[in-house]
C-alpha cells in the first residue's frame, strides 16, 4: 500500500533573485594629452551572468583614486560599455567627468552609479573607459588607481 506522499515528489524550482560581482583595474601614469587619442583606454571591467533571472536592474557602481601631479590639467570623461556574451560593446548611460587643475600634488576620490534597467537574461561584460575626447595638459603622470567596478542585478 503507497501513501500519497511516495507517489509523486515535488520539485520546486526558485529562479535566481540577485546576482552580483565586481573587479579592480587602474590606469597610468599617463602621458600628456592634447589631442583625441585613437583609441579609449580600458580603466576596468567585470562581468555578470543573469542568464538564470528574468529582465533585471543592473546597478553599477565605479570608484576610484586619480592620483595628480603637481600642476598639472585634466579632464577624464569616463564611458560605460556593455556587451553581451562577447559580442559588440554599446555605450550606455551617460558620460562622467572629472574635471581640476591642481596647484599641489594630491589625489582625489571619483565615483559615479549607473542603473541599467530593463536588461535581458545573459552573460553581460561592463566596461569603464577613457573616452578619446580626455585630456591630460601641462605635466604627464595622472593615474587611476583602485578602480572598482561592482554590479548587482535584481530581477524586476
Amino acid at each position: 500500500m503507497s501513501s500519497e506522499h511516495d507517489k509523486c515528489p515535488i520539485a520546486i524550482v526558485v529562479p535566481q533573485q540577485i546576482a552580483m560581482n565586481a573587479s579592480t583595474g587602474g590606469v597610468g601614469p599617463l602621458p600628456i594629452i592634447t589631442t583625441l587619442f585613437a583609441d579609449p583606454l580600458n580603466v576596468v571591467s567585470t562581468t555578470i551572468d543573469t542568464s538564470n533571472m528574468k529582465k533585471t536592474i543592473n546597478l553599477l557602481h565605479f570608484s576610484s583614486i586619480i592620483n595628480l601631479p603637481l600642476g598639472i590639467s585634466v579632464t577624464f570623461n569616463f564611458e560605460i560599455l556593455r556587451s553581451l556574451n562577447d559580442g559588440a560593446a554599446v555605450k550606455i548611460g551617460s558620460t562622467y567627468t572629472f574635471s581640476t587643475l591642481v596647484d599641489v600634488l594630491e589625489s582625489e576620490a571619483f565615483s559615479f552609479q549607473l542603473p541599467d534597467i530593463g536588461v535581458s537574461p545573459g552573460n553581460y561584460t561592463y566596461s569603464v573607459q577613457l573616452s578619446t575626447n580626455s585630456i591630460i595638459d601641462i605635466t604627464p603622470g595622472a593615474t587611476i588607481i583602485n578602480a572598482t567596478l561592482s554590479v548587482i542585478a535584481a530581477n524586476i
